[in-house]
């Protein structure tokens, strides 16, 4: 190391140095002089000589020079805080003036008993004799203000500025919240509304009553009322105010900061020899996005090379760049310093949803702008989500669940929820609204068993082709018409049947044939019949994530991934692994090209259950005819009976070809799903391993021998 840089090292730590050192003699003038104003007379007699003279110049303005030693310390101890020494010494000798002009001012304009002191007395004259007793009292309360905020380092028209803010967005706040009470006081009249003439499970309603039923309501109370039509028992929907209240509004809005960031971002690009121009800076809850214009000639693929490089200058990770054809810039989304957590009652208040006619509106999260954004299951029509452990996967689900609690009826929306996992589901297990092919209404709980699930999303395709002969009955195309059709005829209306799947690689592990040939067959045609999947899995790989599963889901949701690889595969493009987690997504639609990035809205556990509390509170019962139990028992049978020969036809084959392979067994059993999974089952039988730093299957002839023995026995 050079003598040079060591001086310069050598230097910085004597500044530290002198810093603390000032810092604790500025504490000690602080308390020192608090001490002997506010007990003068056990300060002895050089304090109490200091109080006298001191009071005597100052007045009551004296007892301001403890908070200014005190705020010397604060400066100094502060290392970030840059020391202006002749600036603070003006400021602070002006402040203690001004502060003493001022007290003999309140005492001649409102006949006070506070003294100002010499100063006040000899420089209060020509203030009032130039500008009058009242002017002059404004006049020097303002000077005041202005000197102590240069000496405080406050901007007064920064907190002004939020003061307004939080006072405009306090007034709009109250404004919905009383709008929204009496949206729910209608809407909670309305449900106690009975009819003598109704019979258990059909209303007898003419359709003039109806017809003035749906013009004197909103459009959000239209859809609920409907679902009134088919059941006499009255069921109210969870009140919003279950759910906590967003902390704060205020994100990143800082203006000083951003266009500080904004111009070291410009600065970054300009080293690297890219000339850029910032457009646009949109600031969200988690990321701001700043809008390049390129210079001609500048490819985007150039800025993506230095992605690195950016974050490292921003101090920051997890930086995103994203093309905007439609503004012709580039986006470049950086993470901001303080986050906010996005409630979900602040997206279920918005005027987007409550105008929302679907029953299954999703309140998914809030845009890079701090925009809430619904979208609708029902569109989709299907929904397939990835993420890695702690991305917020396991929230975004229940979000999902809670958003449509809040909008539907048990006889309007049903679940079938499987959990392999058998612990994210079971506290939804109470609520009327769980449905299971396979039980009775009564009977009906999560799933968790893999068998169990294969056969009810097996049992759920028997469903989905009565309903499709139900409505070719009646010549209707989908569940729409259908029930637009009961309500003519005061008939049975159908509900949705919503199948959520929180890890899919559990079960594609252990029953992927029939797993995927269900999802495949309900993904195709159950969306006329109102069924609609969602499939969640933290190993977004080909094996689990198959082509014939995406092909089938054109809406996919990613969480934070761990490679680009898993981005790719969930996404078709790159983007989920420079996510940040907690709750950051990106959602693409159906029929769009770019995914939208999203901060997904967040509810604690304790939320969840006092929504289901009040709703299993209402022990509304559970009305659905299930399939015939008989024909379940009898597809495990026969699951289990194809199961038992493939095996055994699969060990015959190794014992006659002396050996065992993906591709043999896909050869002879006509898929890879099918041969993957037999290989599978073979190795966790020990029929085969594959010993540790070889790629090569060793096979147990005398096992497979003696199990081919005993199964011809």
């Amino acid at each position: 190391m050079s003598k040079r840089r060591k001086n310069k090292f050598k230097v910085q730590d004597d500044v530290k140095v002198n810093r603390e050192a000032l810092a604790l003699f500025f504490a000690l003038l602080s308390f020192l002089s608090t001490y002997i104003f506010v007990i003068p007379e056990k300060s002895g007699i050089v304090g109490h000589a200091f109080f006298v003279v001191v009071f005597s110049v100052f007045g009551m303005a004296s007892y301001a020079l403890s908070f200014i030693f005190f705020w010397y310390f604060v400066i100094y101890i502060r290392q970030s805080v840059k020391i202006k020494e002749r600036m603070d010494f003006v400021f602070a000798v002006l402040s203690l003036v001004l502060l003493s002009i001022l007290f003999e001012s309140v005492r001649l304009l409102f006949k006070s008993k506070v003294f100002g002191g010499w100063i006040g007395v000899t420089f209060y004259p020509f203030f009032s004799e130039m500008f009058g007793v009242s002017l002059s009292f404004i006049l020097i309360s303002t000077l005041f203000l202005v000197v102590s905020a240069s000496f405080l380092r406050v901007s007064i028209i920064g907190l002004l500025y939020n003061f307004v803010k939080k006072l405009i967005e306090y007034i709009k706040n109250s404004k919905n919240k009383e709008n929204l009470q009496k949206q729910t006081i209608e809407t909670v009249d309305q449900s106690f509304f009975k009819q003598d003439s109704i019979k258990p499970n059909i209303v007898n309603r003419s359709e003039k009553e109806d017809k003035k039923t749906i013009e004197t309501n909103s459009v959000t109370t239209k859809a609920k009322q409907e679902s009134l039509d088919s059941k006499t028992f009255d069921y109210k929907l969870p009140p919003i105010d279950l759910l906590k209240s967003d902390a704060t509004s205020n994100f990143f809005t800082n203006k000083d900061e951003l266009f500080k960031r904004a111009e070291l971002l410009k600065n970054t690009l300009g080293d690297f020899g890219i000339e850029a121009e910032i457009k646009d800076i949109i600031p969200g809850p988690v990321v701001t996005r700043y809008d390049l214009i390129l210079a001609p000639g500048v490819r985007i693929q150039t800025v993506s090379n230095i992605i690195d490089n950016i974050s490292l200058a921003m101090r920051t990770s997890s930086i995103r760049i994203v093309p905007i054809p439609e503004k012709a810039v580039v986006g470049i989304e950086v993470p901001n310093s303080q986050s906010m957590i996005v409630g979900l009652r602040g997206i279920l208040e918005s005027r987007t949803f409550s105008s929302s006619t679907s029953l299954l509106s999703l309140a998914l999260g809030k845009t890079s702008d701090g925009l809430g954004y619904i979208t609708d299951l029902a569109q989709m029509p299907h929904l397939l989500i990835a993420g890695a452990t702690g991305s917020g996967k396991s929230v975004g689900i229940h979000t999902i669940i809670l958003s449509i609690l809040y909008k539907a009826r048990p006889d309007e929306v049903k679940f079938l929820l499987i959990d392999p996992k058998r612990v994210e589901m079971p506290i939804y297990r109470d609520i009327p609204h769980i449905y299971n092919p396979c039980t009775n209404a009564s009977q009906a709980d999560i799933i968790t068993n893999p068998r169990e699930a294969a056969a009810a999303l097996k049992k759920l395709v028997i469903v989905m082709e009565e309903r499709y002969e139900k409505f070719a009955k009646l010549m209707v195309r989908n569940i729409e018409e259908y029930n637009a059709k009961m309500i003519e005829i005061s008939g049975e209306k159908e509900f949705y049947i919503v199948v959520i799947i929180d890890e899919l690689a559990d079960l594609m592990l252990v029953v992927q044939k029939e797993i995927e040939d269900s999802i495949q067959r309900l993904a195709q045609m159950a969306r006329a019949v109102g069924i609609h999947l969602i499939l969640a899995t933290q190993r977004p790989s080909v094996n689990v994530i198959t082509g014939v599963i995406k092909a089938n889901f054109p809406a996919r949701l990613s969480f934070q991934t761990t490679s680009k690889i898993d981005s790719r595969v969930i996404l078709d493009t790159i983007g989920a692994e420079a996510l940040m987690g907690k709750g950051d997504m990106l959602f693409l639609p159906p029929g769009e090209a770019r995914p939208t990035r999203l901060q997904g809205a967040f509810v604690s556990l304790k939320e969840a259950e006092k929504i289901i509390s009040f709703i299993s509170a209402q022990n509304f019962p559970r009305f659905y005819e299930p399939m015939v139990t008989e024909v379940d028992v009898k597809s495990n049978v026969d699951l289990n009976k194809n199961r038992g020969s493939d095996i055994i036809y699969a060990l015959k084959l190794i014992n006659e070809r002396k050996r065992i392979s993906q591709d043999l067994l896909k050869a002879n059993f006509g898929g890879s799903a099918r041969a993957t999974n037999i290989l599978s089952i073979l190795e966790v039988e020990g029929f085969i391993s594959k010993p540790e730093g070889t790629n090569k299957w060793h096979i147990n002839f005398d096992k497979i021998s003696k199990y081919l023995e005993n199964m011809g026995n």
